[in-house]
């Protein structure tokens, strides 16, 4: 069977899968979309990083493709709609970065509380976390995780999720106190954001949100910055309503010249950080080269009959 890597999996995994395929890493093909149309022909399976857009013009030059494999946890660059036609399975390691999201979120807290280990952060005495009010602000499987690592540091947890009803058992199991959005703003001294992006949500944090918040509110965000409204981001941090922030994100127009959120004071941009630890690649890999390999081992007719593979949330709680 014919894989091909455009990025590339964990040692032992990819030679686990190698021992079985034939594998072929040509990460080059990312950024050259005519030499990887030509490629395409022969290859069954697919592992793609975040920037290669797999849509129908695409799949046009791969006839024999059998899945789509994802180390990451998004898929705005795959048209699922245009996999499930030509019954393409779509592999993705969407959990496999649960703690490391969590363990980023409470890091970037711990350090915004504490604005002697930031650059450019406002004068003012330090803060613990012990006794301090932090807001959830969305409830995905990273916030799980981060809610008992917060509560066992003594914090008291509010939440937030437009997704998660107030009377959902999830609330009591992890200790968070769930709050309307204005309310949680009201009383938070840090919030951390790990919302679930859909399109719907686009600009759902604008200057009627903010407006909201507590003054010199600290904010760590891990979601896709189109959550913001960018400009209302950019006022908040400049008036003070808002006392630093953290957006950890690979989005391009982040750091294109003139960029909106350039050179605004006390936003700390970080290029998708959270999600890249060894730990959360080697999980990735193994479940992506597994259920690969699942799917070359069976019939054109069975993998028919197969679902798309989001990989299961871990129980952290």
């Amino acid at each position: 069977m014919e894989i091909l890597l455009l990025e590339d999996l964990a040692p032992d995994a990819r030679q686990w899968l190698e021992e079985r395929h034939h594998v072929d890493y040509q990460p080059q093909l990312a950024h050259d979309a005519g030499a990887l149309r030509g490629q395409l022909y022969k290859t069954e399976a697919l592992v793609v990083p975040p920037h290669v857009k797999v849509n129908s013009q695409l799949l046009d030059f791969a006839p024999r493709l059998a899945v789509i494999g994802r180390l990451h946890d998004d898929g705005e660059n795959i048209d699922f709609h245009a996999c499930q036609r030509r019954r393409i399975r779509v592999v993705q390691a969407t959990n496999a970065a649960v703690r490391a999201n969590a363990e980023f979120q409470l890091g970037a807290l711990l350090s915004l509380l504490r604005p002697g280990l930031m650059r450019d952060t406002v004068p003012r005495p330090g803060r613990e976390i012990n006794d301090s009010v932090i807001a959830l602000f969305g409830m995905g499987p990273a916030a799980h995780l981060l809610a008992t690592m917060l509560v066992s540091l003594g914090a008291r947890v509010v939440g937030y999720d437009p997704a998660v009803h107030r009377t959902a058992e999830l609330w009591q199991r992890l200790g968070v106190q769930p709050l309307a959005l204005p309310e949680m703003l009201e009383v938070a001294d840090a919030v951390a954001v790990q919302m679930i992006y859909a399109s719907r949500y686009k600009g759902m944090i604008g200057e009627r949100v903010l407006a909201a918040c507590k003054p010199g509110q600290l904010w760590t965000s891990i979601s896709h910055p189109d959550l913001f409204q960018w400009p209302a981001l950019a006022d908040a941090l400049r008036t003070g309503r808002m006392g630093a922030c953290v957006m950890d994100s690979d989005d391009a127009r982040l750091q294109e010249p003139g960029a909106l959120l350039r050179g605004v004071p006390h936003l700390h941009l970080t290029p998708r950080l959270a999600p890249s630890t060894e730990e959360a690649k080697l999980r990735g890999s193994w479940y992506v080269a597994d259920r690969i390999h699942e799917t070359l081992q069976l019939t054109e007719s069975q993998r028919g009959m197969l679902d798309s593979a989001p990989m299961p949330p871990p129980q952290y709680a």
